[in-house]
């Protein structure tokens, strides 16, 4: 017989075949850890008693249970080390206290890797002295006795995500066409320029809400440069009194780029326009039709309710995470257990109405003003003049004079007309809200030199398409005499006139006439600007401002669109005219009506993190405690096991955000 010697130095494992009930504590196995360390045996995961409370009542037999809870319980871990020497003998055990302390680890077993434990070290037996390999045990504490499940489970709020995704966008909004009178197709396309890939089966469906009559669906294919190469026309679908969804499939040429699609082309001729209507279109690859779904960056993609399944035996506290997709002020989250969490701000609004001043046209005239229209616009002349004389729009202006950046006439040599001279008419432009009829002020810069002898006229006009709207006319009319008039209109109705010197126009003075219309009030101001040395006190006393007083409108009259403005230079037959010019103009609509968006409490691309187990929320990674609002009841977000509906709330004015 021979005795049996080892003569492969023990390293603590055979190939890596860990014991059954080898321990993993967080993420790793102890065995991988510390060489000659190997489990024994596991105790403690098994069955554990309930704690019942109990009440005793009165004389009746028994007792009732007040309530019933799960203890926490010990697992105890049994283990062999053995080392080659003393030294690796102590540094093993160095290493084993350094393993499991702490304050609670994740820990499983190898022969139930699908569960773990929350644990914390508690006490460990005697370790035999005087030897380097010895066995022992170490006691583990659950606090909540609860086996948890490795696996995790993931629901969501988008019951399109395994539907293919439309290739059409925005096609939830019901779309209307006309069936012309003695026609057989639809007034127009539905969608122009779909991009396709040629030679790709595409099925087009639709869901139909007025028919009419029996039909089918159709598409125009386009080249690359969106030419029609051919058109093809689907079957024939049943006619159904109440609509339908329907669906034609289409092959595309191996040339085409792009789709024109017509959604219904019916079968009969019209004796009358038809209105139809539709809506949910969605084009895709394939030959069969799939529920409409809306895109991902739609808003209805995501719904209301998430349905969340707990397949275990005791309540867990779910991580929800919110991607915002567009601007948000709250996320609230209510489940069927009656739980509640909110964070931000229910009042929180996205904007404010607020109101500003916008230029509806400006015009310094150093150069030729763009869309500038001459010898047109709207007039007052003839119902203020002799009806039966013409008053006539002729000659030209001039840009930019030596005076400085200013529009002046050119007339004609000879006038056969009594009133005649050039206008430049310019757009102008709506305000923001698509309005032209609110509150408005017009400023022009002016001269307007007359002698005795001179006659003429200056009419600066809002206007539009139909006639006046407002009007200020500057007009020396008499000849012999001082006199200039100053007539205001609102449409054909003359306002206010007031006759001044026409010594307040000389001299080369420049004056500024401010027109302003404010809600139902009119009012007009004529102020010198100072020029040429004159001082402040000199324009005071030679040339106080004329106020026109506020002249009440009626609501036809305030209410009067203004599409342009027109300037008209006018002589008064082949009289002397007056040295006339404008030199710039502004036109400002007032207490314009705009939305403005506000900085939210949450922005599109924010991901918000609840982690319920840790009672807090982190936005974009970072923990956010101003969020959390007090009466947050945390304990009932815990999900009992079953099924638990979670309804997603928001801001009032925000889009559904994915969950």
């Amino acid at each position: 017989m021979y005795d049996f010697r080892e003569t492969t130095p023990f390293t603590g494992s055979d190939d890596n075949q860990r014991p059954a009930e080898a321990m993993l504590i967080d993420g790793q196995y102890i065995e991988d850890l510390i060489p000659g360390y190997s489990t024994l045996q596991v105790s403690g995961r098994e069955l554990v008693s309930q704690s019942i409370e109990k009440q005793t009542i009165g004389k009746s037999d028994g007792e009732f249970i007040q309530y019933v809870r799960d203890p926490s319980r010990e697992i105890v871990v049994g283990y062999r080390l053995a080392a080659a020497d003393n030294l690796s003998f102590r540094k093993a055990f160095y290493k084993l206290n350094s393993i499991l302390h702490g304050d609670s680890h994740q820990v499983s077993f190898n022969d139930d890797p699908s569960k773990y434990w929350i644990a914390t070290f508690s006490d460990i037996d005697d370790v035999p002295k005087g030897r380097n390999a010895i066995t022992s045990s170490f006691t583990l504490f659950v606090p909540d006795g609860i086996a948890h499940s490795v696996a995790t489970q993931t629901f969501d709020n988008m019951p399109y995500k395994d539907v293919p995704v439309n290739l059409l966008t925005g096609t939830t909004v019901v779309n209307t066409g006309i069936i012309k009178a003695g026609s057989q197709g639809i007034s127009g396309s539905s969608r122009d320029s779909v991009s396709i890939v040629g030679g790709e089966t595409y099925t087009y469906s639709i869901s139909m809400i007025t028919m009419g009559h029996m039909g089918h669906s159709s598409i125009a294919w386009l080249d690359a440069n969106k030419n029609v190469i051919s058109t093809q026309a689907g079957n024939n679908n049943p006619w159904t009194a109440n609509g339908g969804r329907f669906s034609n499939t289409f092959t595309a040429p191996s040339n085409a780029f792009y789709a024109n699609l017509t959604p219904w082309y019916f079968s009969q001729v019209y004796t009358s326009d038809t209105n139809i209507s539709w809506n949910q279109e969605k084009l895709e690859v394939g030959t069969s039709a799939s529920p409409w779904s809306p895109n991902p960056a739609d808003p209805e993609y995501y719904t209301d309710t998430i349905t969340v399944h707990n397949g275990g035996t005791y309540p867990v506290e779910p991580v929800i995470t919110a991607t915002m997709h567009a601007d948000n002020g709250l996320i609230a989250f209510i489940n069927s257990q009656g739980g509640v969490l909110q964070f931000g701000n229910p009042e929180e609004a996205d904007g404010v109405e607020r109101q500003r001043s916008e230029v509806a046209r400006y015009e310094g005239f150093d150069k030729e003003p763009a869309g500038a229209a001459y010898n047109t616009g709207q007039t007052n002349s003839h119902y203020y003049y002799i009806a039966a004389q013409k008053n006539v729009m002729e000659g030209s202006v001039k840009y930019a004079d030596d005076d400085g950046s200013a529009v002046e006439p050119v007339f004609l040599p000879t006038n056969p007309y009594y009133w005649e001279g050039p206008s430049v008419h310019l757009k102008t432009t709506n305000a923001s809200d698509g309005g032209n009829t609110g509150s408005v002020l017009a400023k022009w810069r002016y001269k307007f030199n007359s002698s005795v002898n001179a006659l003429g006229a200056i009419e600066m006009t809002l206007d539009n398409d139909t006639g006046v709207a407002y009007q200020v006319i500057i007009r020396a009319n008499y000849a012999g005499k001082d006199d200039v008039d100053v007539q205001v209109f609102a449409g054909s109705t003359l306002v206010f006139q007031q006759t001044l010197n026409r010594s307040v126009f000389s001299n080369g003075r420049y004056y500024e006439a401010k027109l302003t219309k404010l809600g139902n009030t009119l009012n007009l101001q004529l102020a010198g600007i100072v020029q040429g040395g004159i001082t402040a006190s000199e324009v005071v006393t030679r040339n106080p401002p004329l106020i026109m007083p506020p002249i009440m409108l009626t609501s036809d009259e305030a209410s009067l669109p203004i599409t342009g403005a027109t300037l008209w230079f006018q002589r008064f037959e082949n009289y002397p005219y007056p040295d006339m010019g404008v030199y710039d103009m502004d036109i400002e609509w007032l207490n314009v009506d705009y939305w403005t968006d506000l900085s939210n409490r949450f922005s599109a691309g924010d991901v918000a993190t609840i982690d319920v187990a840790n009672r807090q929320i982190l936005v974009n990674g970072v923990i956010n405690a101003d969020l959390q609002l007090i009466d947050n009841d945390w304990k009932k977000f815990r999900l009992l096991p079953g099924d638990t509906q979670i309804l997603v709330q928001r801001s009032s004015w925000a889009q559904p955000y994915e969950v």
